[in-house]
């Protein structure tokens, strides 16, 4: 029999689960659209969206008329749409506020690809005063050097102390002022990153399975089990993905600009690169990838099993070649799937790193659950021949694979900001604009972190430390795939609440449940491995 978890922690999962649903439902019917507003001064305003899907004309007409009472009777609230031309004339060479900015050569591009849809000039005046600047009051007194009207000036017939503007600026800003997301922009981005982090997490744990079996290493034998426990879990983040690219195809969301005819045609270099960015293929492709990775997963269960039934070294062998194989597979897959999951998001965009940077994160955060799952089943007294020299070693790969993955990181980043090639820069404007302190932070931790607790031989050793600094990094490169998907797809429109806290709780339990069920299908140890005593009496 294989590890029995407890009812308390079954219920503690689906606890966890139910929770998450019940903070993603209430996510759910509060996502907004927001709309960012620039303050110019006492009396001016500019809003604008970036989100390249169009605004549905009732719902502009509602907003507005909500945006003109919004500073009851005192105020005449007067909205002018504007033009992306006007925008560009008026903002050249200016930096908003919030770090929506655009400079120099990249504002003509960004605003091109994803934005503005909605600009509107937003002019403020009190009752019974004019409505332009330098005449909102009588006596047409001009504004300071600073641009804000004088005060006594500024607030003649509306409330006394009032900054009207800055009023209605910190509405939108809350989403006081905001559109509802009718077509559910952050559900379906959120499922998308959810899907590729859990679905990279057991392809992940697959690949180092069978770099054991390929490499014949002795010292990682008694882990076999754990690593194909969680590979079972890999039907989860291919339901969540098949579910989203086949929203996607029929139109259900517009996470992929290229599968959008419309915007293929009037787009050369999207256009350009239509034979491979196509729907047929994309699907193929997909096909091709599960069926694999889904082939090769229950191949490797059930090898292991009947090897624990029959013993000898002919199956070993088999499994051997097979390892071989998959891995050949696997170092085309992992680059292609991460091109067309997540890379295609930025339809201009491309990097030759990219597939090798998403690898290494989907190697790590698969070391770490190997790691976090081996933990805890020792703790309950199970994996009897798993001892410190084991956690080390998987400790020692989660040191590596941190180093590899920053490395990679930087060298994307590096290559990229030296070379200032417009397609390829767009990529790191957007999130240092946009995400900034989530871009940079997430590099922080999962860089530093490592690099500082994992360095020493204690450390890795040191369950408290492992537990909680790997936990730390899991969640960091959770973040890693936010930073990937979500710019692409919310733009500057992103935020952090209920929906993605709900949705990673919700997943995160079903994959926990999912890997202990598979874990209680065979027995943990492998008993008739050729290598199996050199891992059980694996010290150093």
């Amino acid at each position: 029999m294989g590890f029995q978890v407890s009812d308390k922690v079954k219920k503690v999962m689906f606890g966890l689960i139910g929770l998450g649903i019940i903070l993603l439902v209430l996510g759910l019917f509060t996502q907004k659209r927001y709309l960012f507003p620039t303050y110019v001064d006492a009396h001016n305003l500019t809003v604008m969206s970036n989100y390249e899907e169009g605004f549905e004309k009732a719902d502009i007409d509602a907003l507005k008329k909500e945006v003109e009472a919004s500073l009851g009777e005192d105020y005449v609230v007067t909205i002018t749409e504007a033009t992306h031309d006007d925008h560009a004339h008026a903002e050249e060479g200016h930096d908003h506020e919030g770090g929506h900015a655009e400079e120099g050569e990249h504002a003509e591009e960004h605003a091109a690809h994803h934005g503005p849809t909605l600009l509107w000039h937003i002019n403020i005046a009190a009752k019974g005063h004019g409505g332009h600047e330098g005449e909102a009051h009588s006596g047409g007194s001009k504004e300071d050097a600073h641009g804000t009207m004088p005060h006594a000036q500024a607030h003649g017939g509306g409330h006394h102390g009032a900054d009207p503007a800055a009023e209605i600026t910190a509405k939108f800003e809350s989403g006081a002022l905001a559109f509802k997301d009718g077509t559910y922009r952050r559900f379906w981005s959120n499922l998308l990153v959810n899907g590729f982090f859990f679905f990279g997490i057991t392809i992940g744990a697959m690949f180092y399975l069978a770099l054991h079996y390929a490499t014949e290493s002795g010292w990682g034998v008694v882990l076999l089990r754990v690593m194909e426990g969680i590979a079972t879990a890999m039907p989860l983040g291919m339901l969540i993905l098949a579910v989203v690219f086949i929203a996607a195809t029929l139109g259900f969301n517009h996470i992929y600009p290229w599968m959008d005819s419309d915007i293929v045609a009037s787009d050369t270099l999207i256009h350009n690169k239509s034979a491979y960015l196509n729907k047929t293929f994309f699907w193929i492709r997909i096909l091709a990838y599960f069926g694999v990775f889904l082939f090769f997963m229950n191949w490797f269960r059930k090898t292991s099993r009947k090897e624990d039934e029959e013993g000898g070294v002919e199956l070993h062998f088999k499994m051997y070649r097979r390892s071989a194989v998959f891995l050949v597979f696997f170092a085309v897959f992992s680059s292609t799937m991460a091109w067309d999951v997540v890379m295609s998001i930025d339809t201009h965009w491309f990097s030759t790193l990219f597939g090798w940077y998403s690898f290494a994160g989907i190697w790590l955060s698969g070391m770490i659950t190997v790691m976090m799952f081996t933990l805890y089943m020792k703790g309950k007294g199970a994996l009897e021949y798993v001892n410190e020299n084991h956690i080390h070693d998987v400790a020692k790969w989660m040191f590596a694979l941190s180093f590899l993955w920053s490395y990679l990181w930087f060298s994307q980043f590096m290559l990229i900001w030296y070379s200032n090639i417009p397609e390829e820069v767009q990529y790191f404007i957007y999130r240092f604009e946009d995400y900034r302190y989530l871009f940079l932070g997430m590099f922080a931790v999962n860089f530093i972190l490592p690099m500082v607790f994992f360095m020493s031989r204690d450390t890795k050793r040191s369950w408290p430390y492992l537990i909680v600094f790997g936990l730390i990094i899991f969640v960091g490169h959770w973040f890693d795939v936010f930073c990937m998907i979500m710019p692409g797809t919310l733009f500057s429109e992103w935020e952090y609440g209920m929906l993605e806290i709900g949705m990673f709780m919700t997943f995160l339990g079903m994959f926990i449940l999912l890997v202990f069920r598979g874990l209680s299908k065979s027995p943990l140890v492998q008993k008739n491995h050729p290598y199996l005593q050199e891992s059980i009496h694996h010290e150093f």
